[in-house]
């Protein structure tokens, strides 16, 4: 079988799924929109949530990573070759990429709620703007935020399901889906624990790494994808070679983004993560890495909720100061260079090879 893509298909479609991807979304909430309207009117306000995250903006990451899984295992391209802004018709792969969207949309909700987090994607987040909307406050927006999570992630369920794939392909894509739902709930939970455990324990925080973002946010969306195509066993487990450390450090990015970034570009807060105590394998590094008076900066502040603008900012340069930023930042460039040896070695077109090692490029340095 000649998988060989036309000229320029690693580039065209990686550029035009994100939006074929929110002209979907658009097209499936409004119908969900008309059908919970007649049955629970003043339930519309959860469905004007989901609504609200996904046109907020977003990386599209993961339709992404199904889009080139579907390719590996001999998916049919995206657009017709030399017809570039055809959008006359939606593609099957495109509607199992919004599914993952939702799913990531629930991910979200439910993260903001466990975290406490005040903004996401450049706004209130969702438990605080409906903590404002209800009489009963924070509890009232808690416990409707997490109704608006589960929302998105029945809906992620119907639009997989409904995706237009022959049956059997979608009952296998579907055993993927569950699979990475459940790990990352044992990550998000293993995430729960982290205050609890040792500051220096870089391998549980790595642990947790894996399985909260790893597999939900690469390995997974690769693997519906590939289930999708058909594809072989052979190519399953090439894909797993290469997203497996391309999914942790994935993570190990947003942990970096989570003390260091710019809310600016990520949308949200850069501090919550030292005031809830995460064990990140940041802080594990800098735990090993650091002189005594950055150990006892860390067991002081890690943790607190009540920490002073100076004293995260004199949290996050003793973090810096240990080399552990630096250490964290060679360990996702390690990874996301593991990831692109092993997609080279399995035998994939060329051409999409190339698309998966773009994207591996970019999981490593995003600033978002």
């Amino acid at each position: 079988m000649n998988l060989r893509p036309p000229a320029g298909v690693a580039t065209a479609p990686s550029a035009s799924l994100p939006g074929l991807v929110d002209d979907e979304l658009d097209r499936f909430l409004r119908g969900e929109q008309d059908r919970l309207s007649p049955l629970a009117p003043e339930a519309l306000v959860l469905l004007d949530e989901v609504v609200r995250l996904v046109r907020a903006g977003g990386k599209r990451l993961r339709p992404l990573f199904a889009y080139w899984g579907y390719r590996a295992g001999g998916g049919d391209d995206l657009i017709p070759a030399g017809n570039p802004a055809d959008r006359t018709r939606t593609p099957a792969i495109i509607r199992a990429g919004a599914a993952l969207e939702l799913l990531h949309a629930c991910a979200l909700i439910h993260d903001d709620v466990m975290d406490r987090s005040h903004w996401r994607r450049g706004h209130a987040t969702t438990f605080r703007r409906l903590a404002k909307a209800g009489a009963g406050g924070d509890r009232f927006g808690r416990s409707a935020a997490i109704l608006a999570g589960d929302l998105a992630l029945a809906l992620a369920d119907e639009l997989l399901l409904t995706s237009g794939f022959p049956a059997s392909r979608v009952l296998a894509a579907f055993s993927h889906f569950n699979r990475m739902r459940v790990e990352a709930v044992g990550g998000q939970f293993l995430d729960l624990l982290s205050p609890w455990r040792s500051a220096g324990d870089e391998s549980a925080a790595r642990r947790a790494a894996r399985l909260k973002s790893g597999s939900y946010s690469v390995v997974g969306p690769l693997l519906v994808g590939a289930a999708l195509s058909g594809a072989p066993e052979h190519v399953d487990r090439s894909l797993r070679l290469y997203g497996r450390p391309l999914g942790e450090a994935f993570q190990l990015r947003d942990d970096v983004l989570g003390t260091f970034g710019d809310p600016s570009l990520t949308g949200k807060d850069a501090d919550t993560d030292l005031r809830e105590g995460k064990r990140t394998a940041l802080v594990a590094k800098a735990w090993q890495m650091g002189s005594p008076d950055v150990r006892a900066l860390i067991a002081e502040r890690l943790g607190r909720p009540n920490l002073s603008p100076g004293e995260v900012r004199e949290l996050r340069e003793a973090i810096r100061a240990s080399g552990a930023l630096a250490e964290t930042i060679g360990l996702i460039d390690s990874l996301a260079g593991q990831a692109k040896e092993a997609v080279r070695a399995s035998g994939i077109d060329s051409g999409i090879v190339g698309a998966l090692e773009a994207l591996a490029d970019r999981v490593a340095v995003r600033d978002a």
